[in-house]
């Protein structure tokens, strides 16, 4: 199985490949991530995925100007590893660079579905404690809640669970 990219296909399994590489691909229509010299690919969002974005976005926006709320945008979290979360919120960046580098990022949120929740609360949850990436939001639609971790030595605690629809205003 395939999944088209803009003038080219990818495999859906991962392909061996270098940063050089992956930063080369570009724009694509599907998500692609490079995890250790591998670049997995899946497919976009849902209209109720964007809808949840979008008010966490806003939410976490909110009377706040010395931030950067930004989706969809890679974050190298070391060599060879290069994530999309959903929403990044930084300091100061170089909104020139294609990527933003993990040390500047102080939260990431990623939002859960059927097909991501396995490695959102796994891989990507360890990935992010390691790149040392402060707060980690993990929004989950099917059950109505968001949780907050944030970075201790030994990696994320859950500081707490709201309901989504308190913090997005969104009842779906």
């Amino acid at each position: 199985m395939t999944s088209a990219l803009i003038g080219r296909s990818l495999p859906m399994e991962a392909l061996p490949t270098t940063e050089v590489d992956y930063l080369q691909l570009g724009e694509t229509s599907a998500i692609s991530e490079l995890w250790d010299g591998n670049v997995l690919t899946c497919p976009r969002d849902t209209p109720r995925h964007q809808m949840i974005l979008n008010a966490l976005g806003n939410a976490l926006r909110a009377g706040r100007t010395d931030l950067n709320v930004i989706t969809g945008i890679p974050v190298r979290l070391g060599p060879g590893r290069i994530a999309v979360p959903d929403l990044i919120i930084t300091g100061a960046i170089d909104p020139d660079v294609p990527l933003v580098e993990a040390g500047s990022v102080r939260l990431v949120c990623e939002i859960t579905s059927a097909a991501s929740a396995t490695v959102d609360w796994t891989l990507k949850m360890h990935a992010y404690a390691q790149a040392r990436i402060p707060c980690y939001l993990v929004a989950e639609p099917e059950r109505g809640l968001l949780h907050s971790h944030m970075l201790t030595a030994q990696g994320y605690v859950e500081q707490s669970v709201m309901q989504l629809v308190r913090v997005t205003g969104l009842n779906l």
